[in-house]
């Protein structure tokens, strides 16, 4: 243990001088608006410029300073934004929990619900799947559920909501990938010998997903899966559905194989 002799107080001195100034240098400057706009603008400003901690640091001043009025409830929303833009998804949920919560009512709480949303949609390694160009289909299915339903939330809510349009084409993106997402699990139960849950997972998608653009592959998996289980009249349904709507489909003159991905 570090004790204090006369000759070590110097060092003591320069070592508190270190610190202090380290402090002072990690210690984001105070906004020096006087006016809640000000206030706003200047931490909009340290937004725009990528100083994004130290842009929440300063909308948490706003509210701290000017609890009540328009500039802190939007300072409430651009925290929420900017935990979004730093790829901090629980945060950025967290933030916009608070502001639905507090706020039901207000204009542009469509807002708070489109960015929880994306959000939960965003994956924590997501510069890792924009480089990688990983498919949505093969992410977390659950937080993907969960964003289709806020979204579906928000379009319901607030059909006339200038993020509806947007919402709904999300909507659209995450149901073909919660399908394809379920058709790549059932192909890993045919893969590893159990046909029964692959079947089984087959009609959870045509039941869930009956619009779907996998249906043909999945029409020709569950057949498949129930060729191995021996089950021959459930194969020959499953093939006859099969052939009426997709008649040229090339599993009905071929067996069905479960590609890797």
């Amino acid at each position: 243990m570090f004790k204090l002799t006369p000759s070590s107080v110097p060092v003591v001195a320069v070592l508190c001088l270190m610190l202090s100034l380290t402090a002072c240098d990690s210690t984001p400057p105070r906004l020096k608006g006087e006016s809640p706009q000000a206030m706003l603008d200047e931490a909009k400003a340290l937004q725009s410029s990528g100083s994004w901690e130290q842009a929440i640091k300063g909308f948490e001043q706003l509210e701290a300073t000017f609890p009540y009025g328009r500039q802190a409830q939007q300072a409430q929303l651009e925290i929420a934004y900017t935990y979004y833009r730093m790829h901090e998804s629980a945060s950025a949920i967290a933030a916009c929990d608070r502001f639905i919560k507090q706020y039901p009512q207000h204009p542009n709480v469509d807002y708070a619900y489109y960015l929880k949303a994306l959000s939960t949609l965003m994956p924590e390694d997501e510069i890792l799947n924009f480089v990688y160009q990983r498919d949505m289909a093969n992410l977390d299915l659950a937080a993907t559920r969960e964003a289709f339903d806020i979204f579906k939330q928000l379009v319901q809510n607030y059909p006339n909501s200038i993020y509806a349009p947007d919402s709904r084409q999300r909507m659209i993106n995450i149901a073909d990938a919660l399908a394809r997402g379920e058709l790549n699990i059932a192909r890993y139960y045919l893969r590893r010998g159990a046909p029964l849950a692959a079947a089984n997972r087959a009609k959870d998608l045509l039941r869930n997903h009956p619009d779907s653009r996998v249906i043909e592959e999945t029409l020709a998996l569950m057949a498949a899966s129930y060729k191995q289980m021996g089950l021959e009249s459930l194969r020959v349904d499953a093939e006859r559905v099969l052939r009426q709507n997709y008649p040229n489909s090339a599993w009905l003159s071929r067996d069905y194989v479960p590609p890797e991905r």
